[in-house]
């Protein structure tokens, strides 16, 4: 089952809006096919993931904290004759502007507040309802603008949160003691200076590696996170020179076997493919392919790794690609009024 989120209210950045709440879709692993199972009423779920053991989708608020800015958590069931429901479980409000990231960080789960620039931690109870505020996290940039929290990932191996922060251009660094909880190692952040604009981070199956993709330029960074300092290794542009400083670069995936990186980019409507060479510790430009749509902001590898799917928010579309063994995408469909989409997981 894939579960689409959108933006349900229009604003300066969302004039389009037009998306009801969470929304379900059957998707066919033979001919990647989707059909509609229905929805359920939310505000701007701009940003899903999900407990697929439990049948949990947790979503995003995606507005101020005036407006009431919250995490929330629905059980999804589905009959025999494969009518869907959706049970808000929990919701927890947030003191933080525009939440527009989740990520799982063990049995927590981490709320990226972009325009206040904050974080929350949250505990996650054994049925997979939102537990306490364990935590709040709130991020400091030296360069003048203020800073952005736009996405965040655990990386398990070392207990420790690595959150792009694209005022401050930097990817901040933050281990968890032995109390649980998470401290700012400013000494280890990593400062990127090409000023890329870092938006969003994905970490490579083995969690040595990481790849960032940037927001203000078309180019994809690869990271060595296996030390107790981000290192960059390799840049490369995902976009061609002359138009890389007209990039609005969004999500980035990894493929199943770690080594295709794919990239959205809005401003072009596009995904962007690239390979890893671990021996040479480098980024390898592959190709670019039209998204299957207009403003694709998210996208997502199905769960067989034989699928991409991507979310044009503008023209409210989603294209299916294949995957085909070499990593190359194949368009296969692009399909209609599903509206404003932003964020695709899978259940």
């Amino acid at each position: 089952m894939l579960l689409v989120g959108g933006y349900t209210t229009a604003g300066e950045d969302t004039p389009g809006a037009k998306a009801r709440g969470i929304s379900a879709y059957d998707f066919s692993s033979t001919d990647g096919s989707l059909r509609f199972l229905g929805f359920t009423p939310a505000v701007n779920p701009s940003y899903l993931i999900t407990d697929r053991r439990r049948g949990i989708v947790y979503a995003v608020r995606e507005v101020s904290e005036s407006e009431g800015a919250a995490l929330t958590a629905h059980r999804v069931g589905q009959d025999k004759r494969g009518k869907v429901s959706f049970e808000l479980i929990s919701e927890h409000t947030l003191a933080g502007d525009d939440p527009c990231h989740l990520a799982f960080a063990g049995n927590a789960i981490v709320v990226s507040c972009y325009t206040s620039g904050t974080l929350f931690v949250f505990s996650r109870r054994e049925d997979g309802a939102i537990g306490e505020e364990i935590q709040q996290l709130t991020l400091s940039s030296s360069n003048g603008n203020p800073s952005r929290a736009h996405c965040a990932v655990f990386q398990e191996s070392k207990d420790r949160l690595l959150v792009c922060d694209m005022g401050a251009q930097q990817l901040a660094v933050f281990d968890r003691g032995e109390d649980g909880l998470f401290l700012h190692q400013k000494e280890k952040d990593l400062t990127f200076k090409d000023a890329c604009g870092p938006r969003h981070i994905a970490l490579h199956p083995e969690g040595k590696l990481a790849v960032v993709n940037g927001e203000h330029l078309g180019v994809v960074h690869l990271l060595d996170v296996s030390g107790e300092k981000p290192l960059i290794f390799n840049t490369a542009n995902a976009l061609p020179e002359r138009v890389i400083d007209e990039a609005s670069g969004a999500a980035i995936r990894l493929g199943h076997n770690g080594k295709m990186v794919y990239c959205s980019d809005r401003a072009f409507s596009v995904l962007n493919s690239l390979r890893i060479d671990e021996r040479a510790k480098k980024l390898i430009f592959r190709d670019t392919f039209p998204s299957g749509g207009e403003h694709p902001r998210d996208l997502v590898v199905s769960p067989s790794g034989e699928w991409l799917l991507s979310a044009n928010t503008k023209d409210h579309t989603i294209g299916v690609f294949r995957i085909d063994p070499k990593g190359s995408l194949i368009h296969y469909h692009t399909f209609k009024k599903i509206p404003s989409p932003t964020s695709l997981a899978w259940l």
